[in-house]
């Protein structure tokens, strides 16, 4: 945690005692428990203690469930566009730990081929213009039996893409992104935050009726994609 935010955690307490009405989830990252802070129009979005929010939350759940079993301690790993929760989390695991700025239209990523076991990347693919190649050059850069964890927001059912230059994100995702990703590697496995206990907190409390993953009124959920490369590559 930055010194930053260790001030700013200091507020947690206080958080309670201004909102002792507020609903109260618990965060699975610093543990804390109690009122959520909300962020625009997104309801319960952030921990008042480590400042992370719900994508993140989701994140650190599916991360550390995957890897706590996980053996290999000596395995290679590549976070790109680190996340300060996530980063924690993957040093106190793995010896060997590499950490990369996000791309934006340089799509080569700078490493030799079989490089790394696990590739981490969240939200990235929604700007550069070859994304695809972008999903080759992280297929290429893991082992044969690696893992890439490659999260994306999902819009709407159909992706868009928009290569003005003048949007906001190159690719609005949606659901069917995910098959741009199964073309390199042979099982995506998809988790949601409806798989995990509600006192955490994982959804978007921001209603899009039509977001294909609203489940209320209110919340859509988030989702984590998981890909395998095969042993025999």
């Amino acid at each position: 945690m930055s010194v930053k935010q260790q001030i700013k955690s200091l507020r947690a307490p206080f958080y309670k005692i201004l909102y002792p009405n507020k609903q109260k989830f618990t965060c699975p990252i610093c543990l804390y428990t109690g009122p959520f802070k909300d962020k625009k129009r997104r309801l319960n979005a952030k921990c008042p203690k480590c400042g992370e929010n719900e994508r993140a939350r989701l994140q650190y759940i599916v991360i550390k469930q995957f890897f706590d079993s996980y053996e290999n301690i000596d395995a290679q790993i590549l976070h790109i566009a680190r996340e300060r929760a996530l980063q924690k989390y993957f040093q106190s695991k793995f010896k060997n730990y590499t950490s990369a700025d996000k791309f934006r239209t340089n799509v080569d990523i700078p490493f030799p081929d079989a490089s790394f076991d696990i590739v981490f990347a969240s939200h990235i693919l929604l700007y550069p213009f070859d994304d695809i190649k972008a999903i080759s050059e992280m297929r290429r850069i893991l082992k044969p039996n690696g893992i890439a964890i490659i999260p994306m927001p999902v819009f709407a059912e159909k992706t868009v893409d928009d290569y003005s230059g003048n949007a906001r994100w190159t690719h609005m995702s949606g659901l069917d992104y995910y098959n741009r990703y199964r073309q390199f590697f042979p099982k995506v496995d998809l988790y949601s935050s409806k798989m995990f206990p509600e006192h955490y907190q994982l959804y978007i409390w921001d209603s899009q009726k039509d977001n294909p993953l609203a489940v209320d009124d209110v919340r859509r959920e988030e989702l984590v994609p998981v890909c395998y490369v095969s042993t025999e590559s």
